[in-house]
């Protein structure tokens, strides 16, 4: 699939956008929401918001959005995590190097309603993104949060939102240029890691890529093309199964149960398991396996779906490198 299918340059605004600019200075002794200097407005899920011109603490409610955050410069000064977790959960969404357990989180799960409101105001953002998901859960929580600092909420509809956020984020923040560069950088290593492949005589087109995702001990799910792994394979130019193509219902995967492995098959088979599965096996040969073709070649990969499943341009690089090791040969199969 051409990759100027699924990206562009010219970043058209997608859902929220900057209708007014203006200079404004809040009186002393108002309303804590209310931004000090000039200020920007923004039209977001949740309506127009008059934000900072240049915020400089950010308090972010959803680990994507941390990862876009940082993508375009910004530190946070309050994040959603899982505090006792390696790295609090949060590495998939920061750049190599950054101490993830540095980070102040105020919420004990990625669970979009699990915030605490104390915590956050105790950070004292200037702004507040968050997300408006179908369950709604931050959207109810509005009132409190714009008692704390102003706050935009950005629509949310699954991983394959990814690249959308990144630019809803970049409006928030104003950092369009930032932006362009991020979607730059990955194109730059998509077409890399196309050459590779050529190079060690992998024809991504005549080669069907599966991605499964182990999700408990009597499901597996079958990545499609609009999850955010399947559209990453989908830039490396990658065939891929019929049945991963389109997804079931509103979800961007196909559920399926151990019996019917077969449908996961193909000429090389990423085996995606995570945190929320940590009795997963992490080899792939015995049993309801052995019957794979893709098993039989020794063309079975691991994948860490905490990476895979991350929905930011970090993780992004990531499966660009990882399927690009396995397919030159450059990493071990798992099998």
């Amino acid at each position: 699939m051409p990759l100027t299918t699924h990206m562009s340059r010219s970043f058209p605004v997608v859902g929220l956008g900057v209708v007014l600019v203006t200079a404004a200075c809040s009186p002393s002794g108002s309303d804590p929401s209310e931004p000090d200097g000039e200020t920007r407005t923004v039209e977001a899920a949740n309506g127009a918001v008059e934000v900072p011109a240049e915020p400089q603490s950010v308090a972010v409610l959803w680990r994507p959005t941390l990862g876009a955050a940082t993508q375009l410069g910004h530190d946070v000064v309050a994040t959603m995590g899982t505090p006792g977790e390696s790295g609090q959960g949060l590495e998939p969404f920061l750049p190599e190097g950054v101490d993830a357990d540095a980070l102040s989180v105020v919420t004990n799960s990625p669970s979009e309603e699990d915030v605490n409101i104390e915590e956050l105001a105790n950070t004292a953002p200037d702004l507040i993104i968050g997300v408006d998901t179908q369950v709604g859960a931050q959207a109810e929580m509005l009132d409190d949060l714009e008692q704390i600092a102003p706050t935009v909420l950005l629509e949310w509809e699954g991983t394959g939102a990814w690249r959308g956020h990144l630019e809803e984020v970049a409006e928030v923040l104003n950092e369009a240029g930032r932006a362009e560069e991020a979607v730059a950088e990955y194109e730059d290593a998509v077409e890399q890691a196309r050459e590779e492949l050529s190079d060690a005589g992998t024809d991504p087109a005549e080669t069907e890529l599966s991605l499964v995702r182990l999700q408990d001990e009597s499901e597996v799910r079958l990545e499609t093309s609009a999850s955010f792994p399947g559209q990453v394979v989908d830039d490396l130019g990658f065939a891929r199964p019929d049945e991963q193509v389109d997804p079931e219902g509103e979800t961007d995967f196909v559920p399926r149960s151990y019996e019917n492995l077969d449908s996961a098959d193909g000429d090389a088979v990423f085996v995606l398991t995570g945190s929320g599965y940590p009795e997963a096996p992490d080899a792939f040969s015995d049993g309801v396996w052995a019957n794979l073709s893709a098993v039989e070649e020794e063309q079975v990969f691991h994948g860490d779906h905490d990476v895979w499943g991350a929905g930011s341009y970090y993780a992004a690089h990531r499966i660009v490198e990882e399927v690009t090791a396995a397919l030159t040969g450059e990493a071990e199969p798992a099998v």
